[in-house]
């Protein structure tokens, strides 16, 4: 039961990250706040390297990765057009759809099997992501699922949890043909140069605003750094719908950051929606 409290914790520095740069970057582009994180983990994951052992390569490493780093790619830049496009209560709730894209892309991809309890807890967990996320909607809980039809950045987000879904279950693909520590550090060295340069080199990011609070940079890279090591490690344990699942619970923590930090009110999904997650991630932890 380790993966639990990795997964737990890639959470809980998921939402971390998130609050770090809402707090400090908060008067930056959201280009450039994306961009920094996967800036500031590059060195980070490159020097890892040099203290993790270098597993043998097995079948299945190299055309992996061929497609899931540039598919995620695609799904980080479609992620953050989503969100310039749509208002986020009209966006996010769609992440939340990712762990249950994940029953079939494990399935279909690593040939995973789930029990009925643990099925019954993904889709608590969806469901109270999808929940958590409705405050700010006025015409209620149905309101992002009819806004598909009007905003683009809706439909944007739903194409990107299916991209998120297929992402998670390659990236496992790289881990099991290598190993954990090894397989993530390279995915996210090549991430943080891919990314940073595509953001800088397109003009979306700009570097001098990148490297103008760097100590406060490196915070967030140090989050998703920790985030990383977390991730990759539970993902390897477990089935990778269930790892998704906990993951998303996030919005917990979002929550507490939302109150302690922003003193943010409307509270009523909030609530809803935590105690439906909760619900999911103990029936997952229990009987998944």
């Amino acid at each position: 039961m380790i993966w639990f409290p990795l997964a737990i914790g890639t959470a809980f520095f998921m939402a971390t990250n998130s609050a770090w740069l809402k707090k400090f970057f908060g008067d930056v582009s959201p280009w450039e706040m994306a961009a920094i994180p996967f800036f500031y983990v590059t060195p980070l994951a490159a020097a890892a390297l040099f203290f993790v052992d270098i597993p043998e390569i097995r079948p299945g490493f190299y055309p992996a990765m061929a497609w899931v780093l540039p598919l995620t790619t695609v799904g980080f830049i479609l992620h953050y057009r989503a969100v310039s496009l749509s208002p986020l209560s009209l966006t996010l709730p769609f992440l939340s759809f990712t762990p249950a894209f994940v029953l079939f892309t494990g399935r279909l991809i690593l040939g995973e099997k789930l029990s009925s309890p643990g099925v019954a807890g993904i889709l608590l967990i969806v469901t109270g992501g999808y929940v958590i996320n409705l405050d700010s909607v006025r015409s209620g809980w149905l309101g992002p699922i009819r806004a598909i039809r009007r905003e683009p950045g809706s439909a944007l987000m739903l194409l990107v949890a299916a991209i998120y879904a297929l992402t998670s279950v390659g990236g496992k693909v790289i881990l099991m043909t290598s190993s954990p520590l090894f397989g993530a550090m390279a995915q996210f060295v090549l991430y943080g140069v891919l990314i940073s340069l595509l953001l800088i080199a397109g003009g979306k990011a700009r570097l001098q605003v990148i490297l103008s609070r760097p100590l406060l940079g490196f915070g967030s890279g140090l989050c998703l750094f920790a985030e990383i090591i977390c991730h990759n490690l539970a993902i390897s344990m477990v089935n990778a719908a269930y790892m998704i699942a906990i993951k998303r619970t996030a919005g917990i923590f979002s929550v507490v950051y939302g109150k302690l930090l922003f003193r943010e009110s409307g509270f009523r999904y909030r609530l809803l929606g935590t105690v439906i997650m909760c619900a999911g991630a103990a029936v997952i932890a229990l009987w998944g």
